[in-house]
């Protein structure tokens, strides 16, 4: 089969375990689609209410914290909870005998729809902020899309290289959670890095999603400018990790398919 009769078959096999996913997933749970936009909602609202507790009344950047948040937390929980699943399809029980190419359809498509969903309640959010009175207009929506898309390859990269780790490493599963916390609550939703401690800063910047979402919001506000933005690190971070993940899955793939072989010899010499 030539290079373009197997990207074919690789689409619509990616395709139909989308139209799978869509209906095990979403349609037979409560809320369906409506959780990825009532779960950034209340973190939004939540956050808000704990800055009112706190006395804090003018956002860093904008004229309000509903939309300041709303601009962070849904990019964030978009990766989290792509990357989460993602390398969760790599680490399942080997008793699955799952073939490789199969996991890596299913983690593309995974990929492919939470970015679509995510992508869905960024702008449902920001539209109902707006619906409320809110100022929640991007100011260069090109910028901003450029920003998700961006969002999008480095959570691919990510959960290529995170998978490739849990794989090496089983031992790390029992932190995966932990690890995505921590890539979450840094990644700069909150907060402004430039008003960080310097101390903070230095650390919290080595957190590729926190470019991503600083780059966003250039884009949405008018005249935000982030010095703390390093696109040179992120395109490198993205780049590396693609490559590292990439190889890493091929040198698996090959692996078990010599298992698999082995495997296969072995059960034969018994017959």
């Amino acid at each position: 089969m030539n290079l373009a009769g197997s990207a074919a078959l690789q689409a619509r096999s990616i395709y139909a375990l989308i139209l799978r996913r869509i209906r095990t997933q979403y349609a037979g749970s409560r809320a369906g689609y409506a959780w990825a936009i009532i779960e950034p909602v209340v973190w939004v609202f939540v956050l808000k209410m704990a800055i009112r507790g706190g006395g804090a009344g003018v956002p860093p950047v904008g004229t309000s914290y509903e939309v300041f948040f709303a601009t962070g937390i849904v990019i964030a929980r978009t990766w989290r909870t792509a990357a989460g699943q993602m390398s969760a399809v790599m680490t399942r029980n080997k008793r699955e005998r799952l073939p490789t190419l199969y996991r890596m359809d299913t983690m593309y498509s995974i990929w492919i729809l939470e970015m679509l969903t995510g992508g869905i309640a960024l702008a449902c959010v920001l539209g109902l902020l707006a619906a409320f009175g809110y100022d929640a207009m991007p100011y260069d929506i090109m910028l901003c899309i450029a920003a998700f898309f961006v969002c999008a390859i480095y959570t691919l990269a990510f959960a290529l290289v995170f998978a490739l780790l849990l794989v090496i490493a089983p031992g790390m599963s029992h932190f995966k959670g932990i690890i995505l916390l921590i890539g979450f609550m840094t990644s700069g939703f909150s907060f402004v890095v430039d008003r960080m401690p310097p101390n903070i800063r230095s650390v919290v910047t080595w957190n590729p999603l926190l470019h991503v979402i600083e780059l966003f919001r250039e884009g949405f506000y008018r005249g935000y400018e982030c010095r703390s933005l390093a696109l040179v690190y992120l395109f490198v971070a993205i780049v590396m990790s693609l490559i590292i993940g990439l190889a890493g899955e091929r040198a698996l793939r090959r692996h078990n398919t010599k298992e698999t072989v082995v495997g296969g010899e072995d059960e034969t010499s018994y017959i």
